[in-house]
C-alpha cells in the first residue's frame, strides 16, 4: 500500500491530518487510486477505519464520510481514524447500481476477497489486509440506492465466538438504529459482506444502512455521522459522551430477502421500519393494464420491513424487499 500526500497534509504516521491518495500493491488494482483522510491523535490508541461508496449511488454514506473528516481533532483524540469516502472507484460517474463495472461483481459480497481474484475480490482483500490491517474496527456505510428506501439499521456478524459477537454487537448498538441485525452464523461458510469477511479472521466490522433513492437526506447523513462518532467514543478514541438514542435498536437475527414472483409494477402497502406479521399482505404486482398479477406477502418468520424497492418496475426473480426477524428475547 502506497500513500501520497496532498499539499495541505501532514506526514503519514505523524499526529495531525493526512490527506492524499492511496494505491494498493496488487497489480489487479493498478490504474486506480483512492482518496484517503487519516486523522492521528497526539496520543496513541486504537484505529478505526471508515468507508463509503461501495455502492456509488448510496450518497448519504459518502457525504457522511466527507463530513467526518472535519469532526476529529488530533489534539482531542487518542489513536487514529482513517476514512476512504468512495470505495468503488471504477463506478464513479457511471452510477452503476450495486456492482463494479470492471467485473460485474457486487464488492459488498466478496469479503474476505482473494488476492488473485477479480478486481472486486482483490479490492476487498486489499481493504482487509492492507488498509485495515491494523484496524481495531471497520465501518462501511451504506443505504438508499437509486431505487430503494432503507430503514435505519446496522449489521454485524454472529459467529461461534461469544466474545467477538459481544464486541461486534456493542459497536453496532452505537448507532441510533431502528434495528441491529446480527447475521446468522451459517453465512460464515461463503464470501459475504464486510462484517462476515472480517469475522472469519476474528475481527470486528460493521455496516450502517440509511437513506433512500440516491438522495442527500440530512437525517440519513446524521445517522451515519453520529454512529461513527459514537463508535469512536466506545473505542476510547474520543473522550466525549455517547449521544442520546431515539430509536429502539431492536436486535434481529435473520435477514430475509423476498423476490418478485413475476415481472410487473410493484405497489407497496407498508414502509421500511414497520412491523409486519406472518402472511401479511405487503403489496401487489400489477401489469400495465392495472391487472393484478401477484400478491407479495410476509414470510413465515416475519418481523420488520428493512427496505423495499421504490421504482415500481420489477423483473421476475429480482429482490423486492427484505425483512428482519426479531431475535428471541430481544
Amino acid at each position: 500500500m502506497q500513500l501520497s500526500a496532498s499539499k495541505d497534509s501532514c506526514l503519514i504516521g505523524q499526529p495531525g491530518i493526512f490527506r492524499g491518495q492511496l494505491t494498493f500493491d496488487n497489480p489487479r488494482l493498478t490504474g486506480y487510486t483512492w482518496p484517503i483522510c487519516e486523522i492521528r491523535g497526539v496520543e496513541p490508541g486504537p484505529k478505526l477505519c471508515v468507508s463509503a461508496g461501495v455502492h456509488v449511488n448510496e450518497v448519504a454514506g459518502i457525504e457522511a464520510a466527507v463530513r467526518l473528516q472535519k469532526l476529529f481533532e488530533p489534539s482531542k483524540m487518542k489513536g487514529t481514524v482513517s476514512i476512504i469516502p468512495l470505495i468503488n472507484q471504477p463506478a464513479l460517474f457511471r452510477y452503476t447500481e450495486y456492482v463494479c463495472p470492471l467485473d460485474d461483481k457486487n464488492i459488498n459480497y466478496t469479503f474476505p476477497g482473494k488476492s488473485d481474484g477479480s478486481f472486486s475480490e482483490a479490492l476487498s482483500y486489499a481493504i482487509m489486509n492492507e488498509w485495515c490491517a491494523d484496524a481495531d474496527c471497520y465501518i462501511d456505510m451504506h443505504g438508499g440506492d437509486l431505487r430503494e428506501r432503507v430503514s435505519k439499521f446496522t449489521i454485524y456478524q454472529r459467529t461461534s465466538n461469544p466474545q467477538l459477537d459481544e464486541a461486534s454487537r456493542q459497536m453496532a448498538e452505537c448507532f441510533d438504529a431502528e434495528f441491529v441485525m446480527g447475521l446468522p452464523p451459517e453465512l460464515m461458510t461463503k464470501p459475504g459482506r464486510p462484517p462476515t469477511g472480517f469475522a472469519k479472521h476474528n475481527r470486528v466490522a460493521l455496516m450502517s444502512e440509511a437513506g433512500s433513492n440516491g438522495l442527500l437526506e440530512e437525517d440519513a447523513i446524521a445517522f451515519h455521522v453520529d454512529g461513527v462518532l459514537n463508535v469512536a467514543r466506545k473505542m476510547g478514541i474520543l473522550q466525549t459522551s455517547i449521544s442520546t438514542f431515539q430509536n429502539a435498536r431492536i436486535l434481529c437475527d435473520n435477514y430475509l430477502w423476498v423476490k418478485s414472483p413475476v415481472s410487473g409494477e410493484y405497489h407497496p402497502e407498508v414502509e421500511p421500519g414497520q412491523r409486519i406479521v406472518k402472511d401479511q399482505k405487503l403489496g401487489t404486482v400489477r401489469n400495465f393494464f392495472g391487472e393484478h398479477l401477484a400478491e407479495i406477502t410476509a414470510p413465515p418468520a416475519a418481523g420488520f420491513l428493512l427496505w423495499h424497492m421504490t421504482h415500481p418496475s420489477i423483473p421476475e426473480g429480482s429482490p423486492i424487499l427484505a425483512v428482519a426477524v426479531e431475535a428471541k428475547g430481544a
